[in-house]
């Protein structure tokens, strides 16, 4: 159900503040909202000033932190999926006192950072001069000795398809001379000793051989020894970057005093962000946010130690309180359906209690394979079960898993199939024996019997939606539209379904009555769709346009079938794959590709088919059935609470 909201109204000592609000964020059941949602501002007059903090300095706190963090989670031993959180009492998580040493911390780390950061500048500078250098390195010229009063020498690549011999006769006729250096795969890398008054005509020769001039950094010595020199550099960079990496691997031992301050930083922005709801004076302040009726003897009870006034209202008839649900713990899984599509108005139903049987059916309808549905129910509850955390949308997510596990394992039963048909087959194969699984209804030979029941469900599904959508129009004192809008098609569509099985099994008076009470919905409907129109030609277009909408409820009906097609796919796919398990015979090696094409084969088709069911009866939710009642827009119930991510508050505020 969607739990009824109030607004609370707390009129309190300045002096008191902090511990007020301390006290709500421990019983976290008060969503704040801001003085711009209270209608009364003439009473508020007094109320003036707005506490309204900066969270300027906690955020770029929590930045240095989250960065530090960042980088030590990367050496930080991994932790399984299911280890259990540090847990921390709300006061500890409020006192603030402890910061500067997780400060301090993170400071020391982000510098490691940096001289990481800096030894690989400098590497990347060296390895890029390496690889210049390189293909020289057989040049035995100093470099710093590369020109002389009257000769200097030249550096070029060429391509590959040079050739080195003519270009050796043409440079010598300028009085050059030119030498291979070193060659790959796509250059030659020549050095050319030419006189100073002809360095033109040199320069020209080797443009025309398609030549690049080379230019080498500044050095001293021969390229060799500035290769040997640069490797013992890189050789100190890459001693002191893993000395820097040790130091962040051992800092990443003991993250706790970090996350400790992540968490107390989140918590405190939180509760800085609601002080910008407040408004006070010097000496007293005033709070307003939602709480559920249920919460409200907590509240009261917290408050009573103060001096303060304080009262719950009624929310407007303007006024959209937040959404929140109280289910039982079947129903409670299936609240991860509709908070994926979105929340209902607070003035509307709750869903979930009408999808969780539906989903339940349809899902395992559709994935239909007993083996298939064990693995879903012990990967489900037992993630479930393991899982630190036991709020949010991933706990509802593995429970509801565990559930749909459950339905598929009761209708892989009616269907026989257990991984398919792999007892038979195996049977057959290695013991030469025929093992028959009994089924109740077998897909593959009685299809319509299964497409019958889809569309039986499908219908009933419909209904329960038009019942709901009935039963708001009658609670908002519609009577008569209840009547004419869901009322006659009720008539229609029973009628309908009686006249069709009259006609199936012959019975005269099934099909009688069917028949009459199609007519009467009909011509209900032909008289009251256009009501709200104000001429008569637009009274008779709106009742033959009501009338229409008989193709949509076809095609919702229709839409049912797919839970007989995905029925069918997963059931074939998982025949194939034992079918393929057992192609190389008996013995130890058709065991062995057995086990190996068994595993994988329906691994991957629980993979694709659970997908596809978990889409697909959604689908039938989100569109036949919403689409007959749902009234959304709803906004999601946030109280003040700790805002954590690495720890678990254990200990609230008392009552």
């Amino acid at each position: 159900m969607i739990l009824k909201m109030e607004k609370l109204i707390l009129y309190a000592l300045s002096e008191d503040k902090k511990e007020i609000l301390d006290r709500l964020m421990g019983l976290g059941c008060v969503q704040m909202i801001s003085p711009e949602q209270i209608e009364d501002y003439e009473a508020l007059n007094s109320l003036s000033k707005r506490d309204d903090p900066s969270v300027y300095e906690y955020e770029t706190k929590l930045s240095e932190i989250s960065s530090a963090l960042s980088v030590l989670l990367e050496y930080e031993p991994k932790a399984g999926l299911f280890t259990r959180k540090n847990e921390l009492a709300l006061q500890e998580l409020l006192d603030l006192e402890g910061l500067g040493e997780a400060l301090t911390r993170a400071s020391g780390i982000r510098g490691i950072v940096d001289n990481i950061a800096e030894v690989k500048s400098f590497q990347s500078q060296d390895l890029f001069t390496r690889q210049a250098l390189e293909p020289w390195a057989d040049l035995d010229v100093p470099m710093d000795k590369l020109s002389t009063r009257w000769c200097k020498v030249l550096l070029f690549t060429l391509p590959r398809e040079t050739d080195l011999d003519m270009l050796k006769s043409e440079a010598a006729s300028l009085s050059c001379v030119v030498e291979l250096v070193s060659s790959d795969a796509d250059l030659h890398y020549v050095s050319a000793l030419a006189q100073k008054g002809g360095l033109d005509e040199v320069q020209q020769l080797f443009k025309e051989k398609n030549g690049l001039a080379v230019t080498l950094p500044a050095l001293t010595g021969t390229v060799k020894k500035a290769i040997a020199d640069i490797d013992k550099r890189l050789e100190s960079y890459q001693t002191n970057h893993d000395a820097l990496i040790e130091s962040l691997k051992e800092e990443a031992k003991d993250t706790s005093l970090l996350k400790r301050a992540y968490d107390q930083l989140g918590t405190a922005i939180t509760q800085q962000r609601a002080k910008q709801n407040l408004l006070l004076t010097a000496e007293a302040f005033l709070v307003s946010g939602w709480v559920t009726e249920a919460d409200k003897q907590k509240v009261e009870s917290a408050l009573e130690r103060y001096t303060c006034y304080y009262e719950f209202q009624e929310p407007g008839p303007d006024e959209m309180p937040p959404v929140r649900f109280k289910n039982n713990s079947l129903v409670e899984p299936f609240e991860a359906i509709t908070e994926m599509y979105g929340l209902p108005a607070p003035d509307s139903v709750d869903p979930n209690p009408l999808i969780a049987p539906f989903f339940f059916i349809f899902f395992g309808m559709m994935l239909s394979d007993a083996g298939y549905g064990l693995l879903l129910v012990l990967a489900g509850f037992i993630v479930a079960h393991l899982m630190p955390n036991k709020e949010g949308l991933g706990y509802k997510m593995f429970r509801l898993i565990g559930l749909c596990g459950i339905s598929t394992v009761v209708w892989g039963a009616i269907y026989g199939g257990w991984f398919g048909d792999v007892i038979t087959v195996f049977a057959k194969t290695f013991f030469g024996k025929e093992i028959v699984v009994p089924a109740l209804i077998n897909p593959l030979e009685e299809p319509m019997t299964i497409l019958i029941m889809s569309m039986v469900f499908g219908v009933i599904h419909i209904f329960v939606g038009m019942g709901v959508n009935a039963y708001l129009l009658i609670k908002r004192g519609k009577v008569l539209d209840a009547l004419f809008d869901i009322g006659f098609w009720y008539l229609v569509l029973i009628g309908l379904g009686l006249l069709l099985v009259g006609m199936v099994t012959g019975g005269g008076i099934v099909s009688e009555i069917g028949k009459w009470m199609a007519i009467l919905g009909a011509v209900g409907l032909l008289l009251t769709g256009g009501r709200e129109k104000p001429s008569i030609f637009g009274k008779i277009t709106g009742g033959l346009g009501s009338l229409y909408n008989i193709t949509s409820y076809f095609s919702d009906i229709l839409s049912y079938s797919r839970i007989l097609a995905l029925g069918l796919a997963t059931g074939v796919i998982a025949m194939v794959v034992n079918i393929l398990a057992t192609m190389t015979g008996s013995g130890i090696i058709g065991f062995l590709v057995f086990v190996v094409v068994f595993a994988f084969g329906h691994l991957l088709n629980l993979a694709i088919n659970a997908l596809g069911s978990y889409v697909h009866t959604s689908r039938l939710q989100y569109v036949e059935f919403f689409g007959k009642f749902y009234e959304g827009g709803g906004k999601p119930f946030l109280p003040l609470r700790p805002n954590t991510k690495y720890n678990l508050v254990h200990s609230k505020e008392d009552n």
